[in-house]
């Protein structure tokens, strides 16, 4: 009798020990598609953009661009020099970029975004616009920018930690300017 229960407590035990069903799939890795990488934090690859690459006698980002040639589309800011890179801005036509570094293939430009002075430019929300009597709508008056930190030298190079938006674009896009 002893014999003929072993199997069946075995197997009893063995039993309680499985996992339900999950309510949920999940995504490979054991974890749901989403919980993986929170939309705040950067991606495993991403590569921050160096600043001071030029020494402590030359500006923290040596070159100036200007967005261009997007046929009416946006230039998508990624945090890695690489296509699947996770997307964390994008800019318009025109917009001004200071060019701190490239890849290694030179197909990307690290840049940080700022206007031509190497001021955080401000955006302007729907809700801060001024409707004028056409119902057009006019930019409110704005305070003055955030210094970027990119127009003056800095001692090393450095991982660029500031308060302006920072990321990898595609070289094809970007047209250098003068200063």
């Amino acid at each position: 009798m002893k014999a003929a229960l072993l199997p069946f407590a075995a197997l009893l035990v063995l039993s309680a020990c499985a996992d339900p069903e999950p309510a949920t799939k999940r995504a490979p890795g054991g974890v749901q598609a989403g919980e993986r990488l929170d939309a705040a934090e950067p991606s495993p690859t991403a590569r921050p953009v160096k600043i001071g690459e030029g020494g402590p006698r030359f500006a923290a980002c040596q070159g100036r661009g200007r967005v261009g040639n997007l046929r009416g589309g946006t230039l998508v800011v990624r945090d890695a020099p690489f296509d699947e890179a996770k997307q964390i801005g994008s800019l318009e036509e025109n917009a001004h970029v200071f060019i701190c570094t490239r890849s290694l293939d030179q197909q990307w430009l690290g840049v940080v975004v700022a206007s031509e002075d190497g001021m955080k430019p401000i955006a302007v929300r729907s809700s801060e616009a001024v409707q004028d009597g056409q119902g057009d709508a006019t930019p409110a008056p704005s305070a003055a920018g955030v210094d970027c930190g990119v127009t003056t030298p800095v001692r090393t190079k450095r991982s660029y930690a500031g308060p302006c938006l920072s990321g990898w674009v595609e070289n094809t896009f970007v047209a250098v300017v003068a200063r």
